[in-house]
């Protein structure tokens, strides 16, 4: 007896249209970071954060209440071709996070150097 179901387009081996499929680069980082938390059971665990449409990403734990580590992560061109600058961060919170976002302001064209 076959069923009335229908399949999961993934199961079935048909693709679903690519709206469906694509997913904002925070969006799959933070399932990373939420699969990676889970599995290493740390007792600082990592979160992350970015922009709509992925330009920026970031990485970033507490290793204690008054202190950031930020690993940022900038989606460019670089002489026409694309690149990925990367930067760590690491200090009291609030500095930290406002160095951070001045260099991928930089990193963007968003702000002079």
């Amino acid at each position: 007896m076959t069923s009335s179901v229908p399949k999961d387009p993934w199961e079935s081996g048909s693709f679903a249209p690519a709206a469906l499929r694509q997913k904002d680069a925070m969006d799959v980082l933070q399932a990373w970071v939420d699969d990676y938390n889970e599995r290493s059971g740390a007792a600082i665990g990592l979160d992350s954060g970015g922009e709509a449409g992925g330009a920026q990403l970031r990485l970033k734990y507490a290793p204690s209440e008054d202190t950031i580590a930020i690993l940022h992560l900038v989606a460019v061109l670089q002489g026409g071709r694309p690149a990925i600058h990367v930067n760590r961060f690491e200090g009291p919170t609030a500095e930290t996070s406002v160095q951070a976002g001045l260099w991928a302001s930089e990193q963007l064209g968003r702000r002079a150097r």
